[in-house]
């Protein structure tokens, strides 16, 4: 099922437009609309570009968005990745994803929502700090979620052909350099 905020979002992703234009374009009562878009602005998901009444203000796609999208599509070229999700700590929801065809990127969220709360919880009771990556090895891939300082989580998923070296020399290594950009998506 998909929420207000989607499809809200895949509107904006093509053009700017006004919460009345939404409304026409979703089928969506204006009320339910700008509670969502306020909840997005607020995340700094979306943004306005226009000053008019409230049903003519001009809304769009916030640039951290777009340069999250950006930072998603540079991880998803590496070799061996097959899907990459960035997500907010403070309240699960995905902030940006490339996820593999007919997978519900509220379930990947809440999954690895879950698995760092649970590796957090792990170094704090076992005194090794502060938790900064975590990694899966299964039969059929991969998972590497890493913590950002900033309350963002990033989580990235490799098939089974991507070596333990690969992954803990030169993708760290990329990894770390897109950290500060990252960090930069929630000020």
């Amino acid at each position: 099922m998909t929420t207000i905020a989607e499809k809200l979002i895949k509107e904006l992703k093509t053009k700017a437009l006004t919460i009345l234009q939404l409304s026409e374009i979703t089928g969506i009562e204006e009320p339910k609309i700008r509670t969502t878009i306020k909840r997005l602005k607020d995340r700094a998901i979306v943004q306005e570009t226009g000053m008019f009444s409230e049903r003519y203000k001009i809304y769009k796609l916030s640039d951290k968005l777009f340069n999250a999208s950006f930072i998603m599509r540079i991880i998803k070229k590496l070799d061996g990745v097959k899907a990459v999700i960035l997500i907010s700590i403070i309240d699960g929801a995905p902030i940006s994803s490339i996820l593999p065809e007919g997978a519900n990127e509220s379930r990947y969220a809440a999954m690895t929502t879950a698995l760092f709360s649970l590796a957090q919880r792990a170094c704090v009771a076992t005194n090794k700090g502060k938790f900064k990556f975590s990694y899966i090895e299964g039969e059929d891939g991969k998972l590497l979620i890493i913590y950002y300082h900033k309350a963002l989580v990033l989580s990235i998923s490799f098939d089974s052909t991507i070596s333990n070296e690969m992954i803990f020399t030169s993708y760290i290594r990329i990894i770390e350099l897109i950290g500060n950009p990252l960090s930069d998506l929630i000020q």
